[in-house]
């Protein structure tokens, strides 16, 4: 049996049928060329995001060297350093951080809606849906406008990397190298605002203090990159695949366009239906019994969450779009005690974009499969979304 996802060149239809037969199939199992397990069912998916006295978030001890990437990225970080950081960087980025930051997502998003209001034919991606979150995360830390495209730059090649083969030891060391030029700008823009802070992030971030414990700049710095990075990632990927959902599904476009309120099930079933990040990483601290196969003590293993909310023992009509039905039990945006801080931002972001692009154009037309172009591995949407809009 296959055990690595097949490309997406399709857009998802194979991939999503290959996670179907995983499920019943081999439900948890060993890649035999990587060495990586995997886990695709919703129980086994939930657990191992959860369960933190079984599994180790902090994937690179496998490459012990890149250790360092791992400080302040909360992602990678486990009890109790976990909760000390959650609370820390959650001083400075706060509901009322994110809850400020309307305005200007709405005058960004306008500018950039203004930027084709003649064109007919455009990429959504490039237009509309990368700039939008990337331009809101870099003024949020406090990244001057003149560094906006050597950031873009760097981050586009952080990603190319991560979609282009398998986590394995040589894809820690090439994320690495980039990532030293990244993490560098930003330690720089980290020792400016301990030297002269402003009203951004970063400054915030420098200042946050909970019972006398402030983060040291490795930390920010780890912390910001993952905001940045994941930040604009998500929230890209997510209004991509809202188009995809609609085309496919013309009915959920037309309910919504009729009633407004439906905005929020809308993102959530676009968050369920294609999520945007299509696994997590974990490292077992001792022997683990998931599905009646046990996973060695100290093995890597992946979590298909776009799997888990595609799991139709556990979600009914999990293979359709529906936005009408009720509680979303998505985990696009994880579980347990690594939610996703950024989560109220990119809903924010969605819940204003949304509702301006269709207000915007009357009529929105998704190009032919051929004309788009989609990540590979991680992330689940599209790099290139070609559209042809009527006002």
């Amino acid at each position: 049996m296959r055990t690595a996802p097949p490309p997406v060149s399709d857009g998802g239809e194979a991939l999503i049928a290959w996670l179907r037969r995983m499920r019943k199939e081999a439900p948890v199992c060993k890649d035999k060329k990587t060495g990586i397990w995997q886990a695709f069912r919703r129980a086994d998916v939930l657990r191992i995001m959860s369960d933190t006295e079984a599994f180790s978030s902090d994937i690179l001890q496998v490459v012990p060297e890149s250790k360092e990437f791992a400080r302040g990225n909360i992602m990678l970080t486990d009890p109790p350093d976990h909760r000390k950081l959650r609370r820390i960087v959650s001083a400075a980025f706060t509901p009322k951080v994110v809850r400020d930051l309307e305005p200007r997502i709405r005058q960004i998003a306008t500018s950039l809606l203004r930027n084709v209001s003649s064109e007919r034919f455009f990429d959504f991606v490039q237009h509309f849906t990368y700039p939008l979150p990337m331009m809101v995360i870099a003024e949020l830390l406090g990244i001057p406008k003149r560094d906006w495209a050597g950031m873009r730059g760097m981050s586009e090649a952080q990603v190319a990397v991560a979609v282009d083969g398998p986590i394995d030891e040589d894809f820690l060391k090439s994320v690495e190298l980039i990532g030293r030029d990244f993490n560098g700008y930003l330690a720089e823009l980290c020792r400016a605002r301990r030297e002269a802070p402003r009203d951004d992030l970063m400054s915030r971030l420098v200042q946050a203090e909970v019972d006398g414990e402030r983060l040291t700049d490795e930390e920010i710095v780890n912390f910001a990159g993952l905001l940045f990075l994941a930040g604009h990632l998500t929230t890209t990927v997510m209004l991509g695949n809202t188009l995809l959902c609609f085309n496919e599904f013309p009915d959920a476009l037309r309910d919504l366009r009729a009633n407004p309120s439906l905005l929020r099930p809308v993102i959530d079933e676009v968050m369920r239906y294609r999520s945007p990040f299509t696994q997590v990483g974990r490292v077992t601290k001792h022997d683990v019994e998931l599905s009646g196969i046990v996973v060695p003590a100290g093995q890597m293993i992946l979590a298909w969450t776009l799997s888990a909310n595609r799991d139709e023992e556990e979600i009914q009509a999990a293979d359709l779009f529906d936005i009408h039905r009720g509680i979303n039990p998505h985990i696009a945006f994880g579980r347990g005690i690594h939610y996703c801080l950024g989560a109220p931002l990119a809903y924010l972001e969605a819940e204003i974009a949304i509702p301006m692009i269709l207000e915007e154009f009357s009529e929105i037309k998704v190009g032919g499969i051929e004309d788009m172009e989609f990540y590979e591995l991680g992330i689940f949407g599209p790099k290139a979304l070609p559209i042809q809009v009527e006002r």
